[in-house]
């Protein structure tokens, strides 16, 4: 676990707001049913871009796929602290609607808008906001009762040092039930904790 000291050095050495290094987030690994694997990711990447950023916290997107790459690139957008996130949902039973929603909010910029802001670690904006609530809608829309989603997410160094990993299971009880805002929402926390506070 990083040591609150270190994070504070680290934050000197970024000059960033409040003490904390910045969050880059490596493009996720999302495979739901049939929905395109871009368009899936896209939405795991805005949802959990719109709950790791606030006054304490900053988060800079990636684009590299490979891991090696994106800790690359992270050095060269001065991150210390790099995010890998992987989701899968399986299904009762076979469908193709997510795909086909998945491929309408892509066509209308739902899933795409607000990335340059983010990716320039300004934060989340509002509207942004409203596209991961949106993927996230239209994800749940498609959901069946027995569905499972597992999420999990590795938080390391760019050294390659893991800082926190977990994995956690989330199973729809009805039809229509968002499995994804929980895990992204929970896992959130824990990231936020070890980036503010040290892991305490």
């Amino acid at each position: 676990m990083l040591h609150l000291a270190f994070l504070i050095a680290a934050a000197s050495v970024y000059g960033l707001p409040h003490g904390t290094p910045p969050i880059c987030l490596a493009p996720p690994s999302a495979q739901f049913a049939s929905t395109d694997a871009t368009q899936a990711s896209a939405a795991v990447n805005d949802l959990f871009t719109s709950y790791l950023a606030g006054p304490t916290l900053s988060v800079v997107q990636l684009t590299a796929r490979l891991p090696s790459q994106a800790r690359l690139e992270a050095r060269q957008a001065n991150c210390s602290l790099i995010l890998f996130v992987t989701a899968k949902l399986g299904r009762r039973k076979s469908g193709g609607m997510l795909g086909q929603i998945a491929g309408r909010a892509a066509q209308e910029g739902v899933v795409s808008a607000g990335f340059d802001a983010a990716r320039l670690g300004n934060g989340v904006t509002a509207a942004a906001a409203r596209v991961a609530a949106r993927a996230a809608a239209d994800i749940a829309a498609t959901t069946k009762a027995h569905d499972e989603m597992e999420l999990s997410y590795r938080l390391e160094l760019d050294s390659g040092a893991v800082l926190k990993e977990a994995k956690a299971k989330r199973r729809a009880a009805a039809d229509g039930e968002d499995l994804l805002t929980p895990l992204v929402e929970h896992a959130a926390e824990e990231i936020a904790a070890v980036v503010t506070n040290g892991g305490r």
